[in-house]
C-alpha cells in the first residue's frame, strides 16, 4: 500500500532546517534504497510543508520516519501527520483498476465475439487464463494459502471446464503477493465460475480477511500457443 506523509512547517522553517538539512537527507535516501520511500520534497510557492510518499504493509513505514526525522526532532517541522493513499491508476499503483470495457462502450478481447466471445455463444472455443492478484501480510499469507488450496482449488475441479489453477507468491516491499491463474475451455466455462460478469473478481469474505489489499477485477488471456501439456 502506498502512504503519504504530510509535513507542516512554521515561517522560520527554511532557517531552522538548515543544520539539519544533510542529516535529514541521508535518512530519506536510505529509506529510499530499502524501498520504502518512492518520492518526497518540500511545496513550492508557498514553502509551507512537504510530502513524502511511502511504500509498505503499514502506516508505520512512514510514522517511524516521521518519529526519527531530525526535520521532527528539531521542531523544524510544527506538525505531521499520515494518509493512506488508495492508489489505482500507473505502473506502480497499489491496487491497480483497469476500466471496465463494458462502461466505455469499447470492445476488447474479453467481449468480442469475433475473438474471446463476450456474448451468451461464444464462437472462440479456445482455452483462456483468468489472472487475479492480491497482497497480505507475512503473518496472514498462510491462511490465504489455506483457503485457496483447500477450499476455492477444489471447487474449481468440480466446474465443467476447469482446466487447473496456480496459486504464486513472493515477498516484496514488506509484504507477501499473491497470483491466482486458473484455466478455462472457454469464457463460457469462465462464467460458470465468475457468473453473467466475467471481468468481476469472486473474493469470499474468508478470503478478503486475510488480505490487505486485491484487485476488483481480473483479466483474461486466449491462450494463443504452449508448450508441454496441450490444454483442453
Amino acid at each position: 500500500m502506498h502512504y503519504l506523509l504530510f509535513y507542516e512547517v512554521g515561517d522560520d522553517y527554511v532557517s531552522r532546517r538548515a543544520a539539519h538539512r544533510n542529516e535529514h537527507l541521508e535518512k530519506a535516501w536510505q529509506a529510499s534504497e530499502r524501498g520504502e520511500l518512492v518520492l518526497g520534497g518540500a511545496l513550492a510557492n508557498p514553502l509551507d510543508g512537504a510530502v513524502l510518499l511511502f511504500r509498505g504493509s503499514s502506516p508505520e513505514v512512514a510514522e517511524n520516519f516521521a518519529k526519527d526525522d531530525p526535520y521532527v526532532t528539531s521542531g523544524a517541522v510544527k506538525r505531521w501527520h499520515v494518509r493512506e493513499w488508495t492508489t489505482v491508476v500507473g505502473e506502480d499503483a497499489a491496487t491497480p483498476v483497469r476500466p471496465v470495457a463494458v462502461a466505455t462502450g469499447k470492445k476488447t478481447l474479453t467481449d468480442s465475439p469475433d475473438t474471446l466471445g463476450g456474448d451468451s455463444s461464444p464462437r472462440n472455443k479456445g482455452p483462456i487464463l483468468r489472472i487475479w492478484r492480491a497482497r497480505s501480510t507475512f503473518e496472514n499469507s498462510g491462511e490465504y494459502v489455506q483457503h485457496a488450496t483447500k477450499k476455492v482449488f477444489p471447487t474449481l475441479r468440480a466446474i465443467e471446464g476447469h482446466r487447473g489453477a496456480y496459486l504464486l507468491r513472493r515477498a516484496v516491499d514488506g509484504a507477501i503477493e499473491l497470483v491466482v491463474l486458473t484455466l478455462w475451455e472457454s469464457m463460457e466455462a469462465v462464467r460458470r465460475f465468475a457468473g453473467k460478469d466475467p471481468e468481476k473478481a469472486v473474493v469470499e469474505p474468508e478470503a478478503r480477511a486475510a488480505l490487505t489489499s486485491f484487485d476488483d477485477s481480473v483479466t483474461h488471456f486466449e491462450i494463443v500457443d504452449r508448450t508441454g501439456e496441450t490444454v483442453k
